[in-house]
C-alpha cells in the first residue's frame, strides 16, 4: 500500500463527504456516515477524473475506507505506465 496515496484518498473522502479526517480509519464503514452506494459511485467517478484512471467494475463491495482506498490504489497501480529499469 502506498501510504501517501492512501492518505490523499482518505483526505479526498473526508473533503467530499464533509467528514472529520480523524474519524476515518481503515476499518470505518462508509455507511456509518450515511453515505449510500449512489453517493459512493459518484465519488468513484470523481476519483477517475482526479487520478486519470478507469475503474474496473470488480463488483467488490466498498464497505470500509480501506476497501475504497484499495480499489483506487489498484486502479492507479494497474494503469500506470511501467518504468524501465
Amino acid at each position: 500500500m502506498n501510504d501517501d496515496l492512501a492518505d490523499k484518498i482518505k483526505s479526498l473522502i473526508a473533503e467530499h463527504f464533509g467528514i472529520e479526517p480523524d474519524k476515518l480509519t481503515p476499518e470505518t464503514e462508509i455507511a456509518s456516515f450515511g453515505i449510500d452506494s449512489l453517493s459512493m459511485i459518484e465519488f468513484m467517478f470523481q476519483m477517475e477524473e482526479k487520478f486519470n484512471i478507469r475503474m474496473v467494475d470488480s463488483r467488490a463491495p466498498l464497505v470500509t475506507v480501506a476497501d475504497v482506498v484499495a480499489e483506487i490504489e489498484r486502479a492507479v497501480r494497474d494503469q500506470q505506465p511501467t518504468q524501465a529499469a
